[in-house]
């Protein structure tokens, strides 16, 4: 998630009371992880929304693209948006403006993006780039946008329409050059423009190909990033060859996520998701909707953020969190130690092991 970011732009957005407020959510996730019980202090941090779960492309390991998403498909409404803001504004620091969809898609993005600029929230989002012409350059550069990731999966267009099927690369890189070309004129330090290569078996003999592309296109930087599967098929099919950029343990025939012992997880203390439709789930894991905990446009957001479904949710998490199917293919959380402690802490002794 901080992959792309601006630290300076992070931290000028972080008023008295964004930070007190993350003091307080940090603490309760970690108090919530080392104890075993369920604590929630503050509200959310972090937000991600979602402006569209529609696509341009049809990526095979992406819910939305390969026809697993059975969510309502949709757009954001203004509105929504301003409700949000209105409930949430004054205690997010960092909103991420994208997830199961494309977001310039939604012809409201860049409203939206300048609305949460207005009120000094940090804001990324993330793009396949089809969309970039002079005038959405220029635009998103007025918007205020702090940083965005650019999708390039590939240096040529065989391989790169392996996963980003339908996509045109020169489209991509194109756009992507007019835009640096475009900061370069105006003299903007934003948005930062972080090009990522998800590295998959498909593609990873372009390692060193992408990474001579991003210095020609001068991007702010370059992010090598892994993918994520969820069955077998899709692990021999998609997993690189190369085990330092799998996310999973594989030996061919079973695969695990590395480092898969963490204990609770920060995400539902510190931050939320919001679809386009309002409903609110934990966090980008869940792709369809199937841990709602509300809906911002019908509940206040106390009642969503305290009520019993999310609450019911961060204890499962503190307690056994395997049982959680999505969080079984995630590695975020704090380390292995805290169950440790939990199971072995005696009376005034405060030790690891």
């Amino acid at each position: 998630m901080f992959n792309e970011l601006i630290l300076w732009n992070l931290l000028r957005s972080l008023s008295l009371r964004r930070l007190k407020n993350l003091l307080l959510t940090g603490s309760s996730f970690l108090l919530s992880a080392l104890t075993g019980r369920n604590y929630l202090w503050g509200k959310p941090s972090i937000l991600t929304i979602e402006p569209t779960n529609i696509c341009n492309l049809k990526c095979p390991l992406c819910t939305t693209g390969n026809g697993e998403m059975e969510r309502p498909f949709g757009k954001m409404t203004l509105t929504t948006f301003i409700n949000i803001l209105d409930k949430m504004a004054d205690d997010l620091f960092f909103l991420l403006l994208y997830h199961q969809g494309e977001p310039y898609i939604n012809k409201h993005f860049l409203e939206f993006v300048k609305l949460a600029h207005h009120r000094k929230i940090y804001t990324t989002t993330s793009t396949n780039a089809h969309y970039f012409d002079d005038e959405i350059i220029n635009a998103t550069i007025d918007s205020g946008l702090d940083s965005m990731i650019v999708s390039l999966d590939g240096t040529s267009q065989d391989v790169y329409e392996k996963y980003r099927v339908n996509g045109q690369i020169d489209k991509v890189v194109d756009g992507l050059r007019r835009f640096m070309e475009i900061k370069k004129q105006r003299k903007s330090k934003t948005p930062l423009i972080a090009l990522q290569f998800l590295v998959m078996k498909q593609n990873e003999h372009q390692l060193d190909a992408v990474k001579k592309l991003a210095k020609e296109l001068q991007v702010d930087r370059l992010l090598i990033k892994n993918i994520e599967v969820r069955n077998l098929q899709e692990a021999q099919t998609w997993l690189p060859v190369d085990d330092h950029y799998r996310r999973y343990n594989f030996d061919g025939k079973t695969y695990q996520v590395k480092n898969n012992d963490k204990v609770s997880c920060p995400r539902p203390y510190l931050s939320t998701l919001i679809n386009w439709d309002g409903s609110v789930v934990p966090c980008c894991f869940d792709k369809n909707g199937e841990h709602q905990m509300g809906n911002i446009n019908v509940q206040p957001l106390d009642e969503i953020w305290s009520g019993q479904p999310f609450q019911t949710f961060r204890q499962q998490l503190n307690t056994d969190r395997k049982s959680i199917d999505m969080c079984r293919n995630c590695n975020m959380g704090l380390g292995s130690f805290a169950g440790n402690f939990r199971m072995n802490k005696k009376p005034g002794s405060f030790s690891p092991r």
